[in-house]
């Protein structure tokens, strides 16, 4: 903030297809990381299948980084991201650990 008005850097016209597919593969990325992680939780894939899903969890999160920096985010939203980025990858952590939780309370 400079003068009390909030100064923006502006985008490279070179950087939009880049910002572009990079949040695209955010979605991507994050879509295979909790597909896999789900289909090694109800034992479609096997156990090792886990790794790959974290390989798409950071791939999702380089993906982040690269939009975020690309596009010249504040403080505010770079802590965002990473709160976003961390919360993804603790959701299907918390959602397995729950149902298996909820299984054990009402085995029959």
């Amino acid at each position: 903030m400079v003068g009390g008005i909030l100064m923006t850097q502006d985008i490279h016209v070179d950087d939009f297809l880049t910002i572009f597919v990079s949040s695209t593969l955010v979605l991507v990325f994050g879509g295979f990381y909790v597909g896999i992680y789900t289909a090694v939780k109800v034992k479609l894939l096997k156990k090792w299948a886990m790794s790959i899903s974290y390989l798409f969890w950071m791939l999702c999160a380089y993906c982040m980084y690269l939009m975020g920096s690309l596009m010249h985010v504040n403080d505010f939203t770079v802590k965002a991201l990473v709160v976003a980025a961390i919360g993804l990858f603790l959701l299907p952590h918390a959602v397995y650990y729950m149902q298996d939780r909820v299984h054990e309370e009402n085995e029959h």
